[in-house]
């Protein structure tokens, strides 16, 4: 074997499944074709120079002219593709900055003014689909946040309808974006916000990240001011997919963080239940006479009530809770005693307060410890 050259005689074990590599490899076939043109190119410029060797002056700088226009014009769509790029790098940075931010809520706030910075608007509006209504949810005007907040609060007033010949509507069933050159006098655009925004001519996204539409972005060159194109249309596009995914993520991870707290909530209670129990003092005592004679285990749980005192409407579960109301318990505690809820415990308490005419708890407490023994 020819290392030098890449010759190979006895390939790897591995690779005997591969095809084998050619001595003059194909290139790829965009690569294939715009080096073709480009020899069609020359050689036609070549044989224009030819011809036009003997033919008047007039045609000379024609067939120039020509061959200028026609560099121009590669040149223009270079640049074309070198802004689509760029554009797109822009649109995925700004989706990095907002996947930072803290939350949803805080992704959805900063949302138009990212879609701005990434593909160039002037304004920007978020809605948010609620039933067969858009409802603001943000708004950015490049250098004016005075008139973002009262283009806001007028959206929020006049919420608009999703109905059948509306361009949104199209948009949910077609999962598209859509350009629109010409707003006004349009029977299918909401003519009562694009006069509040003075808006002729933009661009709407649907974000929709599970394939289900639960928002829109619309966005605009009003300040500019100048008509919305494809380009736009595709780069507000790119950024609603992006943003859709970031906001479901960021949900995800709230409701995640909810359920957290609630579970070490819960946890805390339970160790402090059980550290209660286990603080408690247990008593082993032999069934009664008539029995099998089989030990049993009490928790004594409940401070001794003395009987003499209170009043008889009080029931034996009442004065239970009112020993432990005595000693200080909360609801809570009450509840994890007698094995109730802490409802069934706060009811308790109030009919106990009623049936001592106590005013509060801490009075209720009061009549138990008078009623007992000694006192």
């Amino acid at each position: 074997m020819d290392a030098a050259r890449g010759d190979t005689t006895s390939p790897h074990p591995l690779a005997d499944d591969l095809p084998p590599w050619p001595q003059d490899p194909p290139a790829a076939a965009a690569t294939a074709e715009r080096a073709a043109l480009e020899d069609e190119a020359a050689a036609l410029e070549e044989q224009l120079a030819t011809l036009a060797a003997d033919a008047s002056p007039a045609l000379r700088a024609a067939v120039d002219a020509l061959l200028d226009l026609q560099e121009r014009r590669e040149r223009a769509a270079d640049r074309q593709v070198r802004d689509r790029l760029e554009t797109l790098a822009r649109v995925n940075a700004e989706l990095a900055t907002l996947r930072r931010l803290p939350s949803a809520e805080a992704m959805i706030a900063a949302a138009p003014r990212t879609a701005c910075a990434a593909c160039g608007f002037d304004r920007a509006v978020l809605y948010r689909v609620r039933g067969q209504e858009l409802y603001a949810e943000a708004f950015h005007v490049e250098g004016d946040p005075e008139a973002a907040a009262r283009l806001l609060r007028y959206s929020r007033e006049h919420p608009a309808v999703l109905a059948t010949q509306a361009l949104e509507t199209e948009m949910v069933r077609r999962r598209r974006p859509m350009a629109v050159e010409q707003a006004v006098g349009n029977p299918r655009v909401f003519a009562d916000l694009a006069a509040a925004y003075d808006t002729h001519s933009y661009v709407a996204a649907p974000i929709m990240p599970e394939g289900r539409v639960i928002g829109f972005l619309h966005a605009d060159h009003r300040l500019k001011p100048r008509k919305v194109d494809e380009f736009d249309r595709d780069a507000l596009w790119a950024f609603a997919e992006g943003f859709g995914y970031a906001v479901e993520r960021a949900r995800l991870a709230d409701r995640l963080r909810d359920q957290g707290r609630e579970l070490r909530h819960l946890l805390r209670r339970t160790e402090a239940v059980v550290a209660e129990y286990l603080d408690a003092e247990v008593e082993l005592g032999s069934e009664d006479a008539a029995g099998t004679g089989a030990t049993r285990v009490t928790a004594a749980l409940l401070p001794a009530a003395d009987e003499s005192g209170l009043p008889e409407s009080l029931s034996k579960r009442e004065r239970e809770v009112l020993a432990l109301l005595g000693g200080g318990a909360s609801n809570a505690q009450i509840a994890a005693r007698l094995f109730i809820s802490e409802e069934t415990a706060k009811s308790h308490v109030k009919r106990i307060l009623r049936k001592l005419g106590a005013a509060n708890r801490v009075e209720a407490a009061t009549i138990w410890l008078k009623a007992q023994p000694g006192r």
